[in-house]
C-alpha cells in the first residue's frame, strides 16, 4: 500500500489542530459572561506518568485520545548559553540547530526526506538556560518519530560543510537584523543590563564569535553537555504510555550517563543609578528605546502579584504605557513592559519605538507613565479587571499537545510541579491592594535604570542627556552588542 505524500499528510494534521482548536474555542468561557469565574477556576494541568529512566533521563507521558497526535517537547538542562566557552558565545545555539543537519546513518536531507514524508516537524535551538527541541507527529507514524527523535539526539554527526553554512546564515542573519532595530535591541539591552553576567551573552552569538567556532568545538559542546541525565523530555497526545515508554527506555538505554558541572549561576546585581547605552544608527526614520532593571526569578513568590500588576502596566493592549503612548497619543504602534523567567533575577523592560521628531516626547511619557504609577498606584477595579483578563488567558495557553509538554519540562526545570498550574487561579485570587503596591515598590524602579536607545545619535543624544545617566556610545556597524 502506498503511503499518504508528505505534504497531504501536514494538511491533515493541519486540520485536526485546526478542529481541536475550534472545539476549545467554542467551550472554552469568555470572561464576563455569568458564571465564568466559577468556570475557569476548574483549570487544572491534567495528571501525567513521571519516569526516571536507569540513565537519569527524566520522561512525562500524558495520554489525550482526542486526536491521532503526538507531540514531543525535549529540554537540556545543561544545553543553554550560559554554558557557552567564553569566545565561543553561539557554541549551544550551532549545537542545538545542527541535530537534525545529519546523524551517524542519516544526512541532513536525508532526515528531512524523512520528517516530510509523514508530515512532521523538528525543531530544535538554546536558550539562556538550556536547549529545547518539540517535534510532532501523527500517531500511526510514532515508531518513526522515537527512531528519529532518539538518532538525532543520541548520534548527531556535526557535518562541517553544514556547520559552515549555518554560521555564515547566523553571521549575515545579526548584520540584516540590525538594519531593523527591533530586531537587535534586546540584544542590546541585555549586555547593558548583564553585563560580564553569564545572562549578558547573547544566545545567537556575535559575528565576532560564530566564525570562531569549529566542529571540533561544536562536537566537544555535545559531548560535555547533551547527557541524559540533564535530559527532560515530555510526551503528550495519542498514545499508550505503557508501549511508549517501553519503546523509549530500550532506544535510549545505550545513552549513559555522566557527572557534569554547570556554571555557578548567581543573582545578577541590579543597576544602581542611571547608566544609558546610545546606539547610533545613521538611516534610522525611527527611535527604539527600552529601560529597565533586574527583574525576579521564576521562583520568586512575588511572580503572580507581578503577573497582574504589569498586566496593567504594561501586558494587555489597554495597559497604562499602551494607552498613553499608543491610544492616548498615537506616538507609536506599541508599548510594553515584561519581565522574564529565569531561574535567577532577569530582565525588568519598558519597551517602545516613535519617529525621530518624538523621540523625546515618547521617552518622557514613558517615564511619567512609570512615575504615575508609583504615585497612584492601582484601584480595586483595576485590580479586579487584571485578575479576569490573566484567567481568560490562562486556560487557551494550556490547550494543544505541544503547550502541555511544553509547560511540563519548564515546570520540572524550575522545580515548581503541577502545583505551580494547579494553584495558580487561588493565587490571583488571592493578591490584595498591598501586594500590589509593595510590588510597584519592589520591582519597578524610578531611578536605578538601565536605557538603551537606538537611532539617530543627533536624535537620541539630546533626551539621553537629560536623564541623569552614565552614556555611552557605539555605532550599530560595530561587531556585537
Amino acid at each position: 500500500m502506498s503511503r499518504e505524500p508528505g505534504f497531504l499528510r501536514m494538511k491533515r494534521i493541519l486540520a485536526l489542530t485546526l478542529l481541536a482548536w475550534l472545539a476549545c474555542v467554542l467551550t472554552w468561557p469568555v470572561a464576563g459572561q455569568p458564571g465564568t469565574a466559577e468556570r475557569i477556576a476548574k483549570v487544572e494541568l491534567p495528571g501525567y506518568k513521571r519516569v526516571k529512566l536507569e540513565n537519569g533521563l527524566t520522561l512525562f507521558l500524558l495520554e489525550r485520545h482526542h486526536l491521532p497526535l503526538v507531540s514531543f517537547h525535549w529540554l537540556m538542562k545543561s544545553g543553554g548559553s550560559i554554558c557557552d566557552p567564553a569566545g565561543r558565545e553561539g557554541s549551544a545555539s550551532l549545537t542545538a540547530n545542527l541535530l537534525r543537519k545529519g546523524t551517524a546513518t542519516r544526512t541532513a536531507d536525508q532526515l528531512s526526506e524523512a520528517l516530510d514524508f509523514v508530515g512532521a516537524s523538528f525543531d530544535a535551538g538554546a536558550r539562556r538556560e538550556y536547549a529545547v527541541g518539540s517535534a510532532e507527529f501523527v500517531t500511526k507514524d510514532l515508531d518513526l518519530a522515537v527512531e528519529l527523535l532518539t538518532d538525532m539526539l543520541l548520534h548527531p554527526a556535526f557535518p562541517a560543510d553544514e556547520l559552515g553554512k549555518l554560521i555564515q546564515q547566523e553571521v549575515d542573519g545579526i548584520k540584516e537584523a540590525k538594519d531593523v532595530p527591533g530586531q537587535v535591541i534586546e540584544r542590546y539591552y541585555e549586555g547593558l543590563l548583564f553585563g560580564p553576567h553569564l545572562y549578558g551573552r547573547p544566545v545567537g552569538g556575535t559575528e565576532a564569535s560564530l566564525p570562531k567556532i569549529t566542529r571540533d568545538d561544536v562536537a566537544s559542546f555535545y559531548a560535555e553537555h547533551y547527557v541524559p541525565n540533564q535530559l527532560l523530555l515530555a510526551v503528550v497526545g495519542d498514545f499508550s504510555a505503557a508501549k511508549l515508554e517501553a519503546k523509549l527506555r530500550a532506544n535510549f538505554a545505550s545513552w549513559k550517563s555522566k557527572p557534569i558541572t554547570l556554571p555557578e549561576l548567581r543573582a545578577p546585581p541590579k543597576v544602581q543609578g542611571r547608566r544609558a547605552l546610545l546606539v547610533d544608527k545613521p538611516d534610522a526614520t525611527q527611535t527604539f528605546f527600552r529601560f529597565g532593571n533586574i527583574g525576579l526569578a521564576r521562583t520568586n513568590a512575588d511572580w503572580v502579584p507581578v503577573r497582574v500588576v504589569n498586566t496593567l502596566f504594561g501586558g494587555r493592549f489597554t495597559s497604562m504605557i499602551n494607552s498613553e503612548l499608543r491610544i492616548e497619543s498615537g506616538l507609536t504602534y506599541g508599548a510594553n513592559s515584561f519581565f522574564t523567567a529565569n531561574q535567577v533575577p532577569g530582565v525588568f523592560a519598558i519597551a517602545s519605538f516613535t519617529p525621530n521628531d518624538s523621540s523625546e516626547r515618547a521617552l518622557t511619557m514613558a517615564l511619567e507613565v512609570l512615575r504615575k504609577l508609583h504615585e497612584k498606584g492601582i484601584s480595586s477595579e483595576q485590580l479586579q479587571s487584571a485578575k479576569t483578563y490573566i484567567k481568560g488567558q490562562f486556560g487557551p495557553s494550556l490547550e494543544t499537545n505541544d503547550q502541555l509538554a511544553n509547560t511540563i519540562c519548564e515546570l520540572e526545570f524550575y522545580g515548581l510541579g503541577p502545583q505551580d498550574i494547579n494553584t495558580f487561579f487561588d493565587r490571583v485570587d488571592a493578591m490584595t491592594l498591598a501586594d500590589a503596591k509593595r510590588v510597584i515598590e519592589t520591582y519597578y524602579p524610578e531611578n536605578d535604570l538601565a536605557f538603551v536607545l537606538i537611532g539617530q545619535a543627533a536624535v537620541i543624544e539630546p533626551p539621553a542627556r537629560k536623564l541623569g545617566a552614565e552614556i555611552r556610545k557605539k555605532a550599530i556597524t560595530e561587531t556585537g552588542f
